[in-house]
C-alpha cells in the first residue's frame, strides 16, 4: 500500500519505450506532483507519426541529428532506450491548468507531468481523437506556405499517406485542385475515398505541374516530384530520411528548367510568412482547420495503449497503415 506522502507527491505512470532497434515495451515510472508552471496530464489519445517513429524505432536517426530531433518531453536517447512521440491529447487533472483539455507534444504515456507553456487548449468543437492530427496538419500548413502556390497553378502531391492527405486538405481549403500520386493500391483507394481529394493516380506525366509536394520519404517519390514539374518548378520536400542515402537524377530537365527543391520543416515558420505569423498564430489557424468533422475519416481505429508494443512491431516492419494510427488510454478510477 502506498503511503499518504507517496500518494500526494507521486503518481504511477506507464510509458512506451523503444529499448532496441524494432523492439518496444511498456515501462512503469513515477510522476511527481507538478512544480509551478507544470501540470499533470491524463492522456486520452495519442497518435503515431509513422514515418518519424519508424526511423526512431529502428535506430536510424543519424548522430549528427540527435539534438535537432529531440522533441518536447522526450526521455532517454536515440542510442536506446528512448521514449519518443509528439502527439498526446488529454485532460489536466492537477496544476494551474486543471480541468482543461489540451494537446501537448509528448511521448506515448498514460499519466505525465507537462510544461504548461507547451500545452494547447482545445475548443469543445474539436474531439480528442481528431486533435491528435495537430502536428501533421501544422506541418502541412507550413508546407503550403513554403510553396507560395498561387491560384491557377497546377500542383501535385506525391505520397498518399497521412501527411500527403493533409497537404491536400490544406490545399483544398485554400481553393486549389488536389491531385495525389500513390503507388500502393490500398492507400490509393483510401485517399480517393476522401472528399477533399479530387484525383488519385498511380503515376503522372512529366512537366505538368508548377509545384510538387513530396511526402513519400522515398528516392523514387522525390524523382517523380522532380520530373512532374516544368519550367521553374518548385519541389517542396516534406520527407525526412534519417540516415538513408537518397539517389536522384538531376540530369534531364532539372538544370535547364531551373527547378528548385525546398525542404519544408515545421519547427520554423515558412519563410514567406516569417515575421507576419507567429507560432501561436499558426496554431490558431491549425485549430480552425481542425474544426471539420470530415477529418475524422483520416483516423484509423484506435488500439489500446496496452497493445501498443505489438502494434508498433507492424509499423517498424513497414506494414501498410491506412490513416493515422491512434492509441487509446483507459484510466481506472482511483479508490477514494
Amino acid at each position: 500500500m502506498r503511503s499518504d506522502r507517496e500518494t500526494h507527491e507521486t503518481r504511477s505512470a506507464t510509458a512506451y519505450w523503444v529499448v532496441s532497434p524494432g523492439v518496444g515495451e511498456l515501462r512503469s515510472e513515477r510522476v511527481p506532483s507538478p512544480s509551478p508552471g507544470h501540470s499533470i496530464l491524463r492522456t486520452e489519445f495519442s497518435a503515431v507519426s509513422i514515418g518519424t517513429e519508424r526511423l526512431v524505432g529502428l535506430g536510424l536517426v543519424p548522430r549528427r541529428s540527435w539534438r535537432t530531433m529531440q522533441c518536447a518531453h522526450m526521455a532517454g536517447s536515440f542510442a536506446f532506450p528512448v521514449k519518443y512521440g509528439y502527439s498526446a491529447v488529454g485532460t489536466i487533472v492537477e496544476g494551474s491548468l486543471a480541468g482543461e483539455r489540451v494537446f501537448v507534444m509528448h511521448p506515448h504515456q498514460d499519466i505525465a507531468c507537462i510544461d504548461d507553456e507547451r500545452a494547447t487548449h482545445l475548443p469543445d468543437s474539436i474531439p480528442s481523437p481528431r486533435a491528435t492530427l495537430i502536428p501533421n496538419l501544422e506541418t502541412a500548413l507550413n508546407a503550403y506556405w513554403d510553396s507560395e502556390l498561387q491560384k491557377g497553378e497546377r500542383s501535385i502531391i506525391v505520397g498518399g499517406g497521412p501527411l500527403g492527405i493533409l497537404v491536400a486538405f490544406v490545399l483544398a481549403g485554400h481553393g486549389h485542385r488536389t491531385r495525389v500520386v500513390e503507388i500502393d493500391d490500398a492507400r490509393r483507394a483510401f485517399a480517393g475515398s476522401l472528399p477533399w481529394i479530387d484525383e488519385v493516380v498511380a503515376s503522372t506525366g512529366v512537366g505538368e505541374h508548377v509545384v510538387a509536394f513530396h511526402t513519400s520519404a522515398s528516392a523514387s517519390g522525390l524523382q517523380t516530384s522532380i520530373d512532374a514539374t516544368g519550367f521553374e518548378g518548385r519541389i517542396v520536400e516534406l520527407s525526412w530520411y534519417g540516415d538513408r542515402q537518397v539517389t536522384i537524377d538531376l540530369g534531364g530537365t532539372f538544370h535547364h528548367e531551373r527547378k528548385r527543391i525546398l525542404a519544408s520543416q515545421v519547427a520554423s515558420i515558412a519563410t514567406p510568412m516569417r515575421g507576419a505569423v507567429s507560432h501561436d498564430q499558426r496554431m490558431r489557424r491549425v485549430l480552425e482547420l481542425l474544426d471539420t468533422a470530415e477529418l475524422d475519416r483520416l483516423l484509423a481505429p484506435a488500439v489500446s495503449f496496452e497493445r501498443l508494443p505489438q502494434s508498433m512491431q507492424g509499423i517498424y516492419a513497414g506494414a501498410t497503415v491506412l490513416g493515422v494510427p491512434l492509441v487509446s488510454y483507459r484510466h481506472d478510477e482511483e479508490p477514494s
